[in-house]
């Protein structure tokens, strides 16, 4: 059975998606956690934040190992696996509210909560093709 052929189309195009958004920012919280002092001062460089405090190399850590889980999520899906619907979600939505829990309300982001919101219905809508 070819897997590839039983996938939509609208399923591979947001498991390849989630491969770029998700490994891209796995990187860069990798970055900013293993450089954490240099990122520091981009932050309250080149942000409204007007320092830094609240942040950790752990809070760039848990990000890093949060988008981990929602790329394994987005890999099983692509195996055409339910399981990863519910990793996604899962850490999607604790991303969603970490830096709520790290900063304040003032550090939630509206955008990517409407592109969460966006890809956990895409995701769902294929549901009955996960096994």
């Amino acid at each position: 059975m070819n897997k590839a052929k039983n996938r939509p189309a609208l399923l591979s195009a947001l498991c390849i998606l989630t491969f770029i958004g998700s490994g891209v920012a796995f990187l860069g919280y990798f970055a900013a956690s293993l450089f954490f002092d240099q990122t520091k001062e981009i932050i309250v460089e080149y942000s409204s934040m007007h320092s830094a405090e609240g942040l950790s190399p752990l809070y760039f850590t848990a990000l890093m190992a949060l988008y981990a889980l929602s790329l394994t999520g987005a890999i099983r899906m692509w195996k055409l696996h339910r399981d990863g619907l519910f990793l996604y979600i899962i850490a999607q939505l604790i991303i969603m509210f970490l830096p709520v829990i790290f900063i304040d309300w003032s550090a939630f982001s509206t955008t990517n909560a409407i592109f969460t919101t966006v890809f956990i219905i895409g995701y769902s809508i294929n549901i009955r093709h996960l096994k």
